[in-house]
């Protein structure tokens, strides 16, 4: 018997969805396809949606229109965009633990071994990543390109464009507008209802996020910057092992006004309960506005207290110098802000966290939204 063509099964999915699964449907014809014999099975970046003939060969219509929706939903869920330095073979599984059940829950079919966990479920994919164990270090992570493995479900890669902030924009509105469409016809399910308001309103646990941050910078390891001592006389420059304690980190709070009395608290709390874990020898805390007006010094058996002090305009570049000036070396850092102020032109080589009270984002690092409830 003649094997179906890859690309006839593909445009039949397509069809299916507009017909049976309108939402799906017309969120899937956003997305380009394009051939990729490279890939393990399907990959999305926000951009297309490419396969392996190989793999669509292997699949049912019914299961390829399951992996189609899949894929749309990493876009949808903003996956594509969300990523920051999360190791890409951890991200992917997470994401697909994230998304999976609301492909099931629509009564779509997905391939055998698609990633799927009560424990998991209702939970966005910063939540999952930190309770998933680490990837080995041979497991494929860490590509440039955000690649990893999608346990033969397909992939989310990381957008490859500039226009991130436009191509959110542009996904969200179509996410409404194809909602609008499906209720319209009696085709959107409560379950998938309640999921395109999760999607549209997204709820990160900032705290999880916060504290996989610091722990996942906290590892000690070879540095060149610390030359081994032992072997110098040996006229050999090899690296030294950091010390087990956790090199300082930065704690930068946004003094300028914004910020309130409540997210302070859970944030310094947060911060505290952090330090306390994870020890570092030093946690440099810098109130900061247009300038450092104050700076504090705790060590690792202090208690942390946050007491801000300025209200000018928000400016982050002098952090970040105050940082080079003082000869730090941190860890990381994390500022507290509503990110409404000037950046420096060119990111630091330390990695750095930006929690917002807003719904923007930084141009460098990692962003988290911090939310009260």
């Amino acid at each position: 018997m003649t094997k179906p063509d890859p690309k006839r099964k593909l445009m039949q999915a397509r069809v299916n969805l507009i017909m049976n699964q309108p939402f799906f449907g017309a969120l899937v014809l956003r997305l380009p396809l394009l051939e990729d014999r490279t890939a393990e099975s399907m990959w999305t970046d926000s951009r297309v949606i490419a396969y392996n003939p190989s793999a669509v060969e292997k699949w049912t219509v019914h299961e390829v229109e399951g992996v189609l929706c899949h894929e749309v939903l990493h876009v949808t869920n903003g996956h594509c965009w969300r990523r920051g330095r999360r190791d890409s073979e951890k991200w992917n599984k997470a994401c697909d633990y994230a998304i999976n059940p609301i492909v099931v829950e629509a009564k779509m079919r997905l391939p055998e071994g698609a990633l799927d966990d009560p424990r998991f479920r209702g939970k966005s994919a910063e939540e999952i990543y930190a309770a998933l164990p680490d990837s080995p270090p041979d497991g494929g992570g860490g590509k440039d390109n955000g690649s990893g493995s999608g346990a033969g479900c397909g992939e989310v890669r990381d957008d490859p464009g500039k226009d991130r902030a436009e191509a959110q924009a542009n996904w969200e509105f179509a996410v409404r507008h194809a909602a609008t469409l499906a209720k319209a016809r009696g085709k959107l399910p409560e379950r998938l209802e309640r999921a395109v308001e999760e999607i549209l309103r997204p709820k990160i646990d900032w705290k999880s996020v916060l504290r996989r941050f610091v722990q996942q910078n906290a590892r000690s390891d070879y540095s060149w910057s610390l030359p081994n001592r032992r072997y110098l006389a040996q006229g050999l420059y090899l690296p030294a092992v950091r010390s087990e304690e956790m090199p300082p980190i930065i704690v930068a709070v946004d003094t300028s006004g914004s910020i309130g009395k409540k997210e302070l608290s859970s944030f310094s709390s947060e911060i505290a309960a952090i330090v306390s874990e994870t020890r570092p020898e030093t946690t440099h805390v810098l109130y900061c506005d247009a300038k450092v007006h104050r700076t504090e010094e705790f060590g690792p058996d202090d208690l942390i207290e946050l007491e801000p002090i300025g209200g000018g305009g928000t400016d982050f570049r002098p952090a970040f110098t105050w940082v080079d000036k003082n000869g730090v070396a941190p860890a990381c850092m994390i500022y507290l802000s509503d990110l409404e102020g000037s950046f420096p032109e060119r990111p630091p080589e330390f990695p750095v966290l930006w929690v917002s009270t807003t719904k923007d984002e930084a141009p460098f690092g990692e962003t988290v939204f911090l939310e009260i409830e």
